[in-house]
């Protein structure tokens, strides 16, 4: 398993976002026998700090569930809880694998950096483009019932059609299932929701409760902190399906997250102070358009300031008009 995915792994568990899937599958890694334990972290306090958070998550869930009355069975339970994490870290490698059909399938995690974009063609004529700050990690062939993949990020999907083999996107605790169809998904850690638009095609998503299915030029918006979905129709469905060919248009969006979308796609250094960054905005960055041009633009409009420094930006003052 490569690092990164399985860094990626034990912060989730961490967090407690991890699914069913992604805890078996950070089980199955320790219960391995073949490979030499590999830490994910690049040092040793790196690693401690997991360590501890990974603590202090079970110390909380034993807080929900103890016995105030009875502090010696708590302190016997952190304890054991303490070893948990070691043995989690150290020793779980050793215990005999429940699952060994899974070892069966190779997996591979293709990733992003920021201001990077790929296209990743499967092996069953499905095609994923995959946008900035990104990964998809998938099977190098699909075998069974289903085509499945997990996925972080964002990314345009082509979905060959096949009726016989559904191809469903894991994205944390969510799922997007399809038969043959094209579509966008929106999945970053460090964002409120979800959102999957739907360009051709049908797809159904789901949390596991919640469910909806969805009609070409429609999308869904799934808040991870409540659980609900929202369903909304496409204003401007090209302004959708050109963001991997690297051209991003922004209909009446927050300058915040304008910014914050820029950083990534671009590998930028802006931030935004003061009443700009509450602001809407309408307009366009252009395939080789610099992003220096377009601040330019939205500081116009806004009525803002760019001040320049090194590689950085930062775009200041202004209002809403």
């Amino acid at each position: 398993m490569e690092k990164s995915y399985l860094k990626h792994l034990i912060n989730k568990y961490i967090s407690g976002t991890a699914t069913e899937e992604e805890r078996n599958e950070l089980l199955a890694w320790y219960r391995t026998e073949e490979e030499e334990f590999i830490s994910p972290y690049e040092n040793i306090e790196e690693e401690e700090y997991a360590k501890e958070k990974m603590h202090n998550v079970l110390l909380q869930q034993i807080n929900k569930q103890k016995d105030t009355t009875n502090k010696l069975r708590y302190v016997k339970i952190a304890a054991a809880a303490a070893v948990l994490i070691g043995a989690f870290f150290f020793l779980y490698r050793y215990l005999p694998t429940q699952h060994p059909e899974a070892a069966a399938i190779v997996f591979s995690t293709v990733t992003t950096q920021r201001g990077e974009r790929k296209i990743i063609k499967l092996t069953d004529g499905s095609v994923i483009y995959l946008n900035a700050g990104s990964f998809v990690r998938l099977p190098s062939a699909f075998n069974g019932p289903l085509r499945e993949i997990y996925f972080e990020g964002e990314a345009f999907f082509e979905i060959a059609k096949d009726k016989n083999h559904p191809f469903i996107v894991h994205t944390g605790k969510t799922r997007t299932r399809v038969l043959g169809t094209s579509f966008n998904i929106t999945a970053r850690n460090n964002q409120p929701e979800i959102t999957v638009a739907l360009i051709t095609g049908k797809v159904a998503f789901t949390d596991g409760k919640e469910k909806s299915d969805l009609l070409p030029g429609h999308l869904v918006a799934y808040n991870k902190r409540t659980g609900k979905l929202k369903l909304k129709t496409i204003s401007n469905i090209e302004a959708v399906t050109n963001r991997h060919n690297g051209d991003y248009e922004y209909n009446n969006v927050k300058v915040a997250a304008i910014v914050e979308d820029l950083n990534i796609n671009f590998n930028a250094n802006i931030t935004v102070a003061g009443a700009v960054k509450n602001c809407d905005f309408f307009g366009r960055i252009k395939q080789g358009e610099s992003v220096e041009s377009f601040l330019k633009k939205l500081a116009t409009i806004e009525n803002a300031k760019i001040i320049k420094s090194g590689t950085g930006y930062l775009i200041k003052g202004g209002g809403c008009n």
